[in-house]
């Protein structure tokens, strides 16, 4: 006899879908208008709900945008940074940076123009320091590899490492935008681009 189905965990369920999809609209408005000129009605009309149902898992736009940012954070932690934390060598980890980031913003690459688009956003300093946090917080990612590369001998001992960080993380934030404003260039293409020139730059 088969057991009918817990109203509470189909409950629980939906709610949890509903708030996914709500997320991945809210990104993508966000991404194409920018926080500050978008609103919450532009997210609901997106995801094909009401206004009331945005404020049943949110409590204002501004806790919808951080709660987009740990989604962010959430998934460049499974993407990237338990890859990369799993590898010793400097080299080796490095390049598993790229991949990781490649995979991240090749799926996701409205991930990348939402970030983007809140840093040219003047109007919205909340947001904007949100968002540099988080591309500081790279550098600083990217900067200890390079600094133990240089400790063990895999990188020129002249390597800048917080100087080159910044250059790569800049490259691949502008790479990844000219992507998305040009549908002829393919994201993983650029980014390949990018990590050939730092390795080469890199490497002893």
């Amino acid at each position: 006899m088969t057991r009918a189905a817990d109203p509470e965990s189909k409950k629980t369920k939906q709610a949890a879908a509903t708030r996914a999809e709500l997320l991945s609209q809210a990104v993508m408005v966000f991404a194409k208008r920018g926080v500050s000129h978008a609103s919450l009605d532009d997210v609901a009309r997106a995801a094909g709900v009401t206004k009331g149902a945005i404020y049943w898992h949110f409590r204002n736009k501004d806790d919808l945008f951080q709660a987009i940012l740990d989604d962010i954070r959430s998934r460049w932690q499974e993407a990237v940074l338990t890859p990369v934390s799993s590898v010793r060598d400097p080299y080796l980890r490095l390049e598993c940076f790229f991949d990781g980031y490649a995979k991240l913003f090749t799926e996701t690459p409205e991930m990348c123009l939402f970030l983007q688009h809140t840093l040219l956003d003047t109007q919205n300093k909340p947001c904007f320091e949100k968002v540099t946090k988080v591309f500081e917080q790279t550098r600083v990612f990217v900067e200890r590899i390079l600094t133990d590369g240089k400790r063990l001998g895999c990188f020129h001992e002249s390597l800048n490492s917080k100087a080159t960080a910044l250059a790569i993380i800049g490259s691949l934030a502008g790479a990844t935008q000219q992507c998305l404003v040009d549908r002829n260039l393919k994201i993983k293409n650029a980014i390949d681009e990018v990590r050939a020139m730092a390795l080469a730059r890199v490497r002893v």
